[in-house]
């Protein structure tokens, strides 16, 4: 299977991955350059400069890079590394393509059938298909008549079943049994919410949420924290309540979640928290001062998302 070109990668990247839409020009024209290295020296993926048919890392700079030095090289290059693009080792000259080492989706899955055997061939003889099994005799079991007529009891099933039965059930046991102080303490924080997440009005209409009672049950049997069940009922409830006012139904209450709140309890894959609107401009004036930093050619400490966040938490 032919592999996907260096230039339809480098394409496919600056159309789709964020890393390098959110650079500015000049670290995009960077960018570019190197993927053209690799087209030209790489194998496998790295090149290592100095060695074999590539030069040194001087002489590629200065052909490949006009008006930059080795100096400015290397500090461009490390902020493409940050970015988990590209991999630096300067012990041994050695720069990697860090995409070309991660198999596609497909290779993994043909690596893990390959693991298992792989797909039979399409004429192999099998124990289903071999017509010699067919008609085989049946074999002389000993016991005659006596054994044929005899069923087996449940009452002789096998310890080795029993304690397949038994783990089975385990594993669909609860992690642990909460208290009535628990579960009352998150009933009273997640059914007003969930009552309004399915568009009812707790000052106008009737206010039954009776049934989160039980989905706070579930979730703290399940090891969740109040927040994190609280944030599956609502996007659960959310979603549920829109998809049902485009169908034309009407929501008479909680209870048409009976179902999906629990099994999105067990399941247990919390919805990331929304973000507020400052935590949204901290993040939008990180990518700026980001943006800056890099024009101004990654002079002086690369600003820190965490600084941006800690400013809106204080």
């Amino acid at each position: 299977m032919a592999r996907t070109s260096f230039e339809k990668q480098a394409f496919d990247a600056a159309l789709c991955d964020i890393r390098i839409r959110t650079m500015d020009i000049a670290m995009r024209g960077f960018f570019f350059t190197l993927m053209g290295l690799f087209r030209a020296l790489a194998v496998d993926g790295r090149i290592v400069f100095g060695s074999g048919r590539v030069p040194c890392l001087a002489a590629v700079v200065a052909d490949s890079f006009c008006g930059m030095d080795e100096t400015q090289f290397i500090t461009h290059l490390k902020t493409q590394c940050e970015t988990q693009l590209f991999a630096w080792d300067a012990d041994s000259q050695t720069l990697v393509y860090e995409p070309e080492k991660q198999l596609s989706a497909r290779a993994i899955a043909n690596r893990e059938n390959g693991k298992k055997g792989g797909r039979p061939r399409k004429n192999a003889i099998t124990e289903r298909n071999d017509p010699a099994q067919r008609h085989m005799p049946p074999m002389a079991i000993s016991g005659g008549l006596d054994v044929q007529k005899s069923k087996p009891s449940h009452e002789t099933q096998s310890p080795i079943a029993k304690l397949e039965t038994n783990n089975s059930n385990l594993s669909k046991a609860k992690l642990r049994e909460p208290s009535k102080e628990e579960i009352n303490l998150v009933f009273r924080r997640i059914g007003p919410v969930a009552f309004e997440a399915a568009g009812f009005d707790p000052a106008r209409d009737y206010c039954d949420w009776s049934i989160a009672r039980q989905w706070a049950s579930d979730g703290l049997s399940h090891g969740l924290t109040a927040d994190e069940i609280e944030r599956i009922v609502v996007e659960k409830v959310t979603v549920g309540a829109q998809r049902a006012r485009q169908a034309g139904k009407t929501i008479q209450g909680l209870v048409m979640f009976r179902k999906s709140v629990p099994e999105a309890l067990a399941r247990g894959v919390v919805p990331p928290k929304k973000q507020t609107i400052a935590e949204q401009n901290a993040d939008q004036a990180f990518i700026e001062a980001l943006q800056a930093w890099q024009r101004n050619g990654a002079q002086g400490p690369r600003p820190d998302l965490k600084d941006f966040r800690a400013q809106v938490a204080a």
